[in-house]
């Protein structure tokens, strides 16, 4: 499988239901989401509330392959006008699909999309014992602007969050 294989483009309100489906499945499997197995508990009429509700300062971009989506990048952008350049971003890929660079793709599109709603810089946290992640937000240009030590119970111990970002300007 390739990642070329693989589309990225903005979610379809008719996907609600498997974005739901998708975050769920990565929820149950990831150790480096802030949310655990089980702890979420959104309807699909919650979500599309949500998504109406913040309107244009939310995107969801997914990862498709073969019409089913594994992985998703969410970006907020502030709301208060001294913050507007700013944007927020989460991300997640199924085990599975990892290592394909759609991580890569994702965030790439993500910047694209922030650079074209004129924010100046992305920002992200991300937990200190997800390597594969740091390293990947290291080789875009993204640089360590913080860290809160000890800020997460994980099963395999105390872990810290990173905070990172990217000037896009």
């Amino acid at each position: 499988m390739e990642s070329s294989q693989i589309q990225i483009r903005p979610l379809a309100w008719l996907e609600l239901a498997d974005f739901l489906t998708l975050r769920k499945e990565i929820e149950s499997e990831a150790e480096h989401l802030a949310v655990s197995q089980g702890e979420r508990r959104e309807t699909v009429l919650h979500v599309a509330a949500k998504m109406l509700l913040t309107g244009e300062r939310t995107s969801t971009l997914v990862a498709v392959e073969n019409g089913k989506l594994v992985g998703y990048l969410n970006t907020i952008f502030a709301k208060f006008r001294k913050l507007r350049g700013n944007a927020y971003i989460t991300m997640a890929v199924r085990d599975s699909h990892r290592g394909l660079g759609i991580g890569t793709r994702l965030l790439k599109a993500a910047e694209d999309f922030a650079r074209s709603r004129n924010a100046r810089r992305i920002e992200l946290e991300v937990f200190g014992k997800n390597k594969g992640a740091i390293k990947l937000y290291e080789r875009l240009g993204y640089e360590h602007e913080g860290l809160k030590k000890n800020a997460v119970q994980a099963s395999d111990g105390p872990d810290d969050i990173l905070f990172m970002a990217k000037t896009l300007v």
